[in-house]
């Protein structure tokens, strides 16, 4: 008997490993209405049957130092105040126990994590504060290298890793219970941590490097790793990480932005001021439209989001791949996943592969949630 999709969709547990959603909602968006701007509400949230969405508080590196804890605090702060205003529709979730509480109740769970180790200002105190808060990963890095953690920015050969004091956050973040997010490390961090951690890891939000051989993305080696561990990887919907193809072809459109973007974040030194976004937005028409014209046909599909999961789970197999959108943390979206309410595509693409049903209810959710229940309960 064929699969039904749309079943299958309808009935699983979905989740997705990352979105950066919380930048905007600091600018006072509505997470409850429905929107045609960015990529995350809650009604699209609905359509797209999604029932598990990580909220990721994303630190920016140009914070000067003593603002990344206070401004992570006060992220997490307008996150929480967000979900409590639509508490019939969405609830934090703490526990693998308490999402699958909140979802058979009909609300979505909403996970909240920390983007960027900076937010700990190289406090391990700062870690508990947090946990007690309700975030339950934190990603070690983000687009610049800490003296703890180094980025993936970084020269990809650079031999540094991991620190003391950084095998001593893995090591609280294991006591406490919270998940350790390897997107943005470099490899010789990744493996420091797998040679430290007790217990299994996520790279939130990458894809693979033999596919698209860009610095955000994992090796074969580093996959392999991560599937010893018992850890998992959410596919990045970014057009950068999916396809090589793409990005060598919008390479050119974007250098005409991307030096007025700079400046832009050289000039504000609150990067979700109102001021900052209206100046950065105002480049987003223009540069949609150029990407549109001179590479449109070489933008990605959730056809390709599935060419990676492919790739993965012939290399680890499926329980070590998952789904980490990036939404509202990337500006070009593949073609037909525009924003979340557009999720079942992937599911549908499984379908038409010839994915066993199993297999995909693993990929949508159910390795995640492994995760989750075996590190926070």
């Amino acid at each position: 008997m064929p699969i039904d999709a749309e079943k299958i969709h309808r009935e699983t547990l979905v989740a997705d490993l990352h979105c950066d959603t919380v930048l905007q909602m600091k600018r006072g968006y509505d997470i409850a209405q429905l929107h045609d701007t960015y990529h995350i509400d809650i009604p699209r949230l609905q359509k797209g049957g999604i029932n598990l969405q990580v909220f990721a508080c994303c630190i920016c590196v140009c914070l000067p130092e003593g603002n990344r804890f206070a401004m992570a605090d006060s992220m997490i702060d307008c996150l929480s105040e967000n979900i409590s205003a639509n508490s019939n529709k969405i609830a934090v979730c703490r526990t693998a126990s308490e999402a699958k509480q909140i979802i058979a109740s009909g609300k979505i769970a909403a996970f909240l994590a920390i983007e960027n180790g900076m937010a700990i200002e190289n406090k391990l105190e700062n870690i508990e504060y947090f946990y007690n808060k309700g975030v339950r990963y934190l990603t070690l890095t983000h687009v610049t290298s800490l003296d703890w953690c180094r980025s993936s920015a970084d020269n990809r050969d650079n031999p540094g890793g991991l620190t003391d004091f950084g095998r001593e956050v893995i090591a609280e973040m294991n006591r406490l219970g919270m998940i350790i997010d390897v997107s943005h490390i470099n490899e010789a961090s990744f493996f420091d941590v797998l040679d430290t951690t007790k217990q299994p890891i996520i790279a939130s939000h990458s894809c693979a490097y033999s596919i698209t051989p860009h610095n955000r993305n994992l090796t074969d080696e580093q996959l392999r790793g991560l599937a010893a561990n018992g850890g998992i990887i959410g596919i990045n919907f970014c057009t950068d990480f999916l396809s090589s193809d793409y990005a060598k072809k919008a390479g050119p459109v974007y250098k005409k932005y991307l030096s007025d973007l700079r400046e832009i974040d050289r000039h504000y030194s609150d990067q979700m001021s109102e001021d900052a976004y209206q100046e950065k937005f105002s480049f987003l028409t223009p540069f949609a439209n150029d990407v549109a014209a001179n590479v449109g046909d070489s933008i990605p599909s959730s056809a390709t989001v599935v060419d990676h999961i492919d790739h993965i789970v012939k290399l680890v197999g499926p329980d070590h791949v998952a789904l980490g959108s990036d939404f509202d943390g990337i500006f070009i979206t593949p073609a037909d996943l525009g924003d979340c309410s557009q999720m079942p595509n992937i599911t549908r693409e499984m379908v038409r592969r010839g994915y066993a049903e199993e297999d995909i209810k693993k990929i949508l959710g159910g390795n995640f949630m492994r995760v989750f229940r075996e590190v926070c309960g």
